[in-house]
């Protein structure tokens, strides 16, 4: 029996003008790409001085992912994934790992939708964490109040259609809310006040195009804390008076758009946007000008006072961006009749503002009486960073820990 003859011939090989195109067509793709790079790094899009290099974050995967997503900033890089993403979704309606479309029109966060490793551990370790900011802060007569965010596909579960929601995390929100009641933790939960407007079949509480709440939702969340604020004994102060206006409605892209990459095209091919009639808030017993759009966290980037009044307020907020978005902090001032100072975080997840707050001149020299504390569901399970944990150690500085760090002396530069 005779053996097949299954080398490679030269005649069955491409053309060698081919080839040599072929060739060329690599070297400038590679030159572009290394170019690309280079540019990134000297122009600090690109960062590899932090890329983790010990065994186990190279055993886990954590090296490469941060090279990875450094590179990803390069500009030849940028543009292919943006050439990707479009093309993903205008041929096959596919937005990408982090965002799902249920619903025409209707988006939604795949976050909120993951079964996380150690679930249960991470949310017990963050209840634990609530309930020691609860004791520090009594030690120094101020109280907490929790308001805990639900999902935006817990709420508007009707307009997930295809997009599939674990049962596993169907508990996940209410289990973590009695937990925190079991040890008499003052909670808001946002959800039966949000889905007696989804059984009612009436307007969505959230926005089509964005993770966040609409004002309708914003407002009935602020409405639920205010109400509870004003059980809990603390006296509210300053007392101040809004008038609201409405405005018209215009166009607003939501973070989801964003988020898969498309937010580049032109708007009509991508998903629509919603319609939003903004609400602007303006003090009637003051000279002041009307509040910020973005709530009242403008003045506090900068480092004012809010209507200068922030040493006086006994109320504070800290949380994520739902107490940025669609006027919740507005809301909140307006149903309670005084200020809010927000020093609440985009991105912030659970621990980012908290640990901002309680570390800040703000609250080491005007605490106020009652901080509310506002956290989302979806990020109760979340993987526990190395950051967020060394913060659980001491989520609430001691005094004698924050009088030793304000009177260290600066660090001298080299």
């Amino acid at each position: 029996m005779t053996t097949p003859d299954t080398s490679i011939k030269w005649a069955d090989l491409p053309p060698r003008s081919a080839r040599a195109v072929a060739g060329v067509v690599l070297i400038i793709a590679m030159a572009a790409a290394c170019a690309s790079i280079l540019w990134g790094w000297a122009f600090g899009k690109v960062d590899l001085s932090a890329t983790p290099v010990s065994v186990g974050q190279i055993m886990d995967g954590r090296t490469t992912r941060h090279i990875a997503d450094q590179l990803s900033h390069a500009p030849v890089t940028e543009a292919l994934a943006d050439i990707e993403r479009a093309g993903g979704w205008l041929l096959f309606g596919n937005l990408g790992d982090r965002v799902r479309q249920g619903c025409p029109g209707w988006l939604f966060l795949t976050d909120e939708l993951t079964v996380h490793a150690k679930a249960k551990d991470n949310a017990a370790a963050r209840l634990a964490t609530v309930v020691e900011v609860r004791d520090r802060l009594h030690k120094r007569g101020i109280n907490l109040l929790v308001l805990v965010v639900p999902d935006k596909s817990r709420i508007e579960q009707q307009k997930l259609c295809a997009v599939y929601r674990p049962d596993s995390i169907a508990t996940r929100l209410n289990t973590w809310v009695e937990g925190l009641r079991g040890l008499q933790v003052q909670v808001v939960d946002a959800t039966s006040t949000l889905m007696t407007f989804a059984k009612a079949g009436q307007e969505a509480v959230f926005l089509r195009t964005d993770t966040h709440w609409n004002e309708l939702g914003a407002k009935a969340a602020a409405g639920a804390t205010a109400d509870l604020v004003r059980t809990s004994g603390v006296d509210i102060t300053p007392t101040r008076h809004f008038k609201l206006a409405h405005g018209q409605p215009q166009s607003r892209i939501g973070d989801l758009v964003k988020l898969a990459g498309i937010d580049w095209l032109p708007v009509q091919l991508q998903p629509a946007p919603d319609q939003v009639a903004q609400t602007t808030f303006t003090m009637i017993d003051t000279a002041q000008a009307p509040v910020s759009p973005q709530g009242n966290q403008g003045a506090q980037d900068e480092g004012e006072d809010l209507f200068g009044d922030v040493d006086l307020s006994s109320l504070a907020l800290i949380g994520t961006s739902y107490s940025r978005t669609s006027e919740f902090a507005s809301f909140l001032e307006s149903d309670l009749g005084t200020v809010v100072p927000s020093f609440a975080k985009d991105g912030g997840d659970f621990w980012a503002s908290a640990e901002s707050y309680f570390s800040s001149p703000d609250f080491e020299k005007t605490p106020a009486n009652l901080v509310i504390w506002e956290i989302p569901e979806r990020v109760i399970q979340m993987p526990i960073v190395a950051e967020e944990r060394a913060w659980m150690a001491e989520p609430v500085p001691s005094a004698a820990s924050a009088a030793s760090a304000a009177s260290a002396p600066p660090e001298k530069k080299r």
